[in-house]
């Protein structure tokens, strides 16, 4: 199916921002001490649809909540009462504007975790509901290494629509899946079709931007690889600077262990889902006291074995997007691109 393209200028995009925002339920990068997180806006000022990728946060917690309510539960002398709770800010229609291209194959990585064996219909009503309009990168950042992986970053479907900025001062806008078509089709106002260059400018941007990678790696070698080095020594070498603090987890687009836990006041309580990460020492704790994984480096194995190799078995694709945004958040400098690229070599 061929999609819309339209054509503008900085203002018009700044138009098109404005009447998205007027007419839905928006979210957007929002700034606060240097970074960015994921808001809902009612005015464009408010947000920047342009943040730079090192600094800004994962969409991931507006479809994977870092903690939710699962139930509420009461108890008498008759027994134990459970309750849903009914309370999901996520699931109603919206927006969300500024996505990274990585950050949205990000969610569908998670989309084969949360239809697999089980169903999770709280995070389905979420990306049913959800449009995402991504801003397309106009270069790599030194820590990305998103085209070395296996999709396809230039004809990438993850994402609704995508705003390409063109080195000749032209934006485009364009839809990447029917849910983007309807959406422009309800949301563009004045705005002209783009001529039959639109698609040669596009692609030379994605050329400039696929050229100025500094880190790339054959990822199918590194899958069979990695197969064969479950025992390496190298995995004590690649985790002996980490202190397990998880932020490479909860910042990862596609990292998605969770804990769930209890909090009780005297005869009512409430459930919750929470973030959790397979580099804590305790995730694979076993009510008896036996723990498979007691030292870093085989929760280091574990995180990279899972992300390359396992994933890949059981889904077809890898369980890591290359945005680059475990290197940049780790206190310590490490990178899953240097782990298994040194650990498969």
């Amino acid at each position: 199916m061929n999609f819309s393209i339209f054509e503008t200028d900085n203002t018009g995009l700044q138009k098109f921002y404005d009447d998205v925002i007027g007419k839905n339920e928006t979210y957007a990068p929002v700034e606060a001490f240097g970074k960015f997180d994921y808001k809902r806006i009612s005015k464009l000022s408010e947000g920047n649809p342009d943040s730079p990728i090192p600094l800004t946060m994962s969409v991931k917690p507006l479809f994977f909540p870092k903690s939710a309510k699962v139930m509420k539960y009461a108890e008498n002398n008759e027994g134990t009462t459970i309750s849903e709770t009914n309370e999901d800010p996520l699931s109603g229609k919206r927006v969300i504007l500024g996505v990274k291209h990585c950050d949205a194959r990000g969610l569908q990585v998670l989309d084969k975790v949360y239809s697999w064996d089980y169903i999770d219909t709280d995070y389905k009503s979420r990306r049913e509901n959800t449009i995402i309009i991504s801003t397309r990168c106009d270069k790599a950042e030194p820590t990305c290494f998103c085209t070395s992986l296996d999709y396809d970053v230039e004809n990438s479907d993850a994402h609704d629509v995508k705003i390409v900025k063109s080195q000749n001062g032209k934006i485009f806008i364009q839809a990447v899946t029917e849910k983007g078509e309807s959406f422009l089709k309800a949301n563009v106002d004045k705005l002209k079709a783009a001529g039959k260059e639109a698609t040669t400018d596009i692609q030379a941007h994605y050329k400039n931007f696929e050229a100025s990678f500094r880190l790339k790696m054959d990822y199918k070698e590194v899958n069979e690889k990695l197969k064969t080095k479950f025992d390496s020594p190298e995995f004590e070498e690649v985790s002996g600077n980490c202190i397990s603090c998880n932020t490479c987890a909860f910042i990862c687009p596609t990292c998605h262990c969770f804990k769930i836990t209890d909090e009780k006041i005297r005869d009512e309580g409430i459930r919750y889902k929470s973030y959790d990460s397979c580099n804590n020492g305790y995730f694979t704790l076993m009510a008896g006291g036996h723990n498979p994984r007691p030292v870093k480096y085989r929760r280091w194995r574990q995180r990279a074995m899972h992300k390359f190799v396992y994933y890949k078995e059981r889904f077809g694709s890898n369980l890591c997007v290359g945005c680059g945004h475990c290197a940049i958040s780790c206190p310590v400098n490490i990178s899953i691109f240097d782990v298994v690229n040194q650990v498969a070599k």
